[in-house]
């Protein structure tokens, strides 16, 4: 067990019974969290076309027109 989660577990034992709720409450909706969005963003490898050019700000209307940044498929 890390200091941390000894620690937290410390701090809910003393916790005042009419505290539990709303700390439980909390605890829950961060466990069940998830992350939003797709991973990794679309924008990871933005730089580089799919041809490997980097050259991107000089040329951008013609990578734009070939598809750049859209999702592989």
């Amino acid at each position: 067990m890390t200091a941390n989660r000894d620690e937290l577990l410390h701090l809910i034992e003393g916790l005042p019974d009419d505290q539990v709720e709303v700390v439980l409450a909390d605890v829950r909706r961060l466990a069940s969290e998830r992350p939003r969005g797709d991973w990794p963003p679309t924008f990871f490898g933005a730089g580089v076309t799919k041809d490997g050019r980097t050259n991107i700000a000089r040329n951008v209307d013609e990578y734009l027109a070939e598809g750049f940044g859209r999702r592989r498929s």
